[in-house]
């Protein structure tokens, strides 16, 4: 538990919270005060990563990976000569 990043945030989460803070990220770092919980987690004010970077990149691979699949499908065919 001593290893913590150096973007993040800790802070004392009403009980009441935690499910949604550790849905956003957060961990339980340990106990807190009264009705509450340290809990350590990524700054407020960043930015979040768009879900379509994360689902382009996601695509861009596949279709890589299936040109690539394909070419070697070619080669082994004969229809494209061997890379050299």
């Amino acid at each position: 538990m001593s290893d913590f990043a150096m973007d993040h945030v800790r802070a004392f989460i009403a009980k009441t919270r935690v499910a949604e803070m550790t849905a956003k990220g957060w961990r339980v770092v340990g106990p807190g005060e009264e009705g509450s919980l340290l809990m350590e987690g990524p700054q407020l004010g960043g930015a979040p990563v768009p879900l379509s970077a994360l689902v382009n990149d996601l695509f861009d691979d596949l279709v890589a990976q299936a040109l690539e699949r394909a070419d070697r499908m070619d080669r082994a065919a004969g229809r494209l000569p061997r890379a050299a």
